[in-house]
């Protein structure tokens, strides 16, 4: 009989060991892949398994220039079709993008070897895994090489607590768990109705937008901050898969900094009369950006392409992120506001007021694309996103088609199906979800995964496993 042997990529042990008892206890083996060395330490001093069942990724790399031929020609072996190329994961991960060319390049061949060695000797048979980081990604391409699901647990964000999980890099690979049934059906039209006349706003992570949030956070900072120190002793050396201590200073800051100049010289406008589109800014550095749309990630770029298409019959309205207005310069704002045809809004200007009265919503990855969809706005997204198959959602995948797509889209009506494609696209979606959090850390009071939460995960990994890895796993025993 084939053992459930899952390894868990980039999963902070200290936060999730409960998550990776619970897999235990449902009868998984379960193997770990650390980014740091400070994460596999504490894992191996804190878990039954030691270092029996822990990879420490940054254990023996070496950076070797004149291997670097081999390197580029092993890592080509992962970028078949479909798959972001090694240029593309090098930009995707915030840290080894600031990184030399040739040294991004034998540290990812350093972890393709690894994790090809430690997946194939453990015989792994499912992969979890963030999206977060090249070593996220490298996973993925990975895995995808030797055969072997992987994974991504992903956010619904609309209702919350909703999670479903993606086999790619990008949301729109959603793995179909069930078909939607008639209570799915019945589910989504509650919702719906509910969402119509109430809507649910998505949880925002905590984050400062007063001076007076900078004072209240400080605390928390102060105690991240030690860790931080403690840990760098550890790290010494790794520059390349964490933030050093002199770097998360400068970044600290500089936001402060940003908040001064941000609150001094208001770079925003007040909201206007005349018909407009709508852009919400995304907190960046952040995977949802950087990875799942990378190819737009530069957003200054990506709202000049929306101005250059836009007639001039209607203006670009840019609304500033909520957790992120310290987050970018003045000089990045400035930019904005600079562009034909683009209005700054400040992020206290109620979204949902927004959307009703935009005549499109453009959006990479963004919660406002989803909200806008679900009451039958006219959306144009720049990435491959669940919500994309909504029935009033346009997938973009080039800038010159943006002047077409926009003109024919300021003249389309409403699909007369539209409530009902809607409810079929979300029973779908509940056909897929689970209800619960996998990762309580990024909301706003940090809490520990429940109970429930606990055994929801049981459930889903239990029901991944029967989909994605059972099958797999019969074919090879020739059952």
């Amino acid at each position: 009989m084939n053992k459930k042997r899952i390894a868990l990529v980039g999963y902070t042990p200290d936060y999730f060991r409960s998550f990776g008892n619970a897999l235990e206890e449902s009868h998984f083996e379960v193997f770990w892949v650390h980014g740091t060395r400070s994460t596999a330490k504490y894992h191996e001093n804190n878990s039954s398994t030691g270092s029996v069942r822990c990879l420490d990724t940054t254990a023996n790399f070496r950076q070797d220039l004149s291997d670097v031929a081999r390197c580029k020609k092993a890592l080509s072996e992962l970028e078949s079709a479909g798959n972001p190329r090694i240029n593309d994961v090098i930009l995707m991960d915030r840290i080894l993008r600031n990184k030399h060319y040739l040294f991004a390049l034998c540290y990812l061949n350093h972890l393709q070897q690894l994790l090809s060695r430690f997946f194939t000797e453990n015989s792994i048979s499912l992969v979890s895994s963030g999206r977060d980081t090249a070593l996220q990604i490298i996973s993925m391409l990975v895995c995808r090489k030797l055969g072997i699901p992987w994974v991504v647990p992903t956010r619904v964000r609309i209702p919350q607590e909703m999670y479903m999980f993606a086999s790619g890099h990008e949301t729109g690979s959603i793995v179909n768990i069930r078909a939607s049934t008639n209570k799915d059906h019945v589910w989504a039209e509650e919702f719906l109705r509910k969402f119509n006349r109430s809507p649910d706003k998505p949880a925002l992570k905590a984050a400062a937008r007063t001076f007076a949030d900078v004072i209240k956070m400080m605390p928390n900072h102060a105690r991240l901050f030690l860790s931080l120190v403690k840990t760098s002793f550890v790290e010494r050396g790794n520059d390349y898969s964490r933030y050093t201590v002199s770097r998360i200073i400068s970044m600290y800051l500089k936001r402060r900094l940003n908040m001064i100049m941000f609150k001094a010289f208001p770079p925003y406008s007040p909201v206007g009369d005349q018909p407009y589109c709508l852009y919400a800014l995304h907190t960046q550095p952040e995977s949802s950006i950087d990875v799942s749309g990378s190819y737009f990630s530069d957003q200054i770029a990506l709202i000049t392409y929306i101005s250059r298409s836009l007639p001039a019959s209607h203006e670009l309205y840019v609304k500033i992120h909520p957790t992120d207005l310290d987050g970018k310069p003045l000089s990045f704002y400035r930019k904005i506001a600079k562009l034909p045809g683009v209005r700054l809004i400040n992020y206290d200007v109620d979204s949902r007021d927004l959307i009703r009265q935009a005549s499109i919503i453009f959006a990479l990855t963004g919660t406002i694309g989803y909200e806008a969809g679900l009451i039958g706005q006219n959306v144009v997204t720049f990435a491959q996103n669940y919500f994309n198959r909504m029935p009033t959602v346009h997938y973009c995948d080039s800038p010159p088609r943006l002047p077409a797509l926009i003109g024919s889209l300021l003249s389309a009506k409403p699909p007369e199906d539209l409530k009902e494609r809607l409810i079929a696209f979300l029973a779908n979606l509940k056909a897929q979800s689970f209800q619960g959090e996998i990762n309580r850390m990024s909301l706003p009071n940090g809490e520990h995964l429940t109970q429930q939460d606990l055994k929801t995960l049981q459930g889903a990994y239990n029901s991944l496993y029967a989909v994605l890895a059972s099958p797999k796993l019969s074919r090879q025993s020739g059952s």
